[in-house]
């Protein structure tokens, strides 16, 4: 079973996501709305993918993808609607909103399986 932790404010998105990772086999998906929920959720779960909103009411993503690997490492996905702005780090992979669901599987299914 593989499990992406999910940090994102706004509730259709997380709904998006919902539904997009529902359609994927075998993987579960945990939200969280702060970084501070989804520091928490990283040391009790241990996802192998974070998802995470760049912008976000507590913390940037991009500092949080660095504090979650910190605790425990996974491959990390940073999304934004303002993708363009991000300056980017080698070590994650970007996504901009809006989000193509048939792309996020891809890169969820690549991400695990390298294909």
């Amino acid at each position: 079973m593989t499990t992406i932790l999910y940090v994102e404010d706004h509730p259709p998105a997380q709904l998006l996501m919902a539904a997009i990772v529902a359609d994927l086999t075998p993987y579960t998906l945990i939200t969280a709305l702060t970084g501070a929920e989804a520091e928490q959720l990283a040391q009790e779960q241990k996802p192998q993918i974070y998802i995470l909103d760049l912008d976000l009411p507590d913390t940037d993503g991009m500092t949080l993808a660095k504090r979650l690997n910190a605790l425990h490492g996974a491959a990390t996905i940073i999304v934004s609607a303002y993708a363009e702005a991000i300056q980017p780090d080698p070590a994650y992979q970007y996504l901009a909103k809006p989000l193509d669901p048939d792309y996020v599987a891809q890169i969820l299914r690549h991400t695990v399986t390298g294909r």
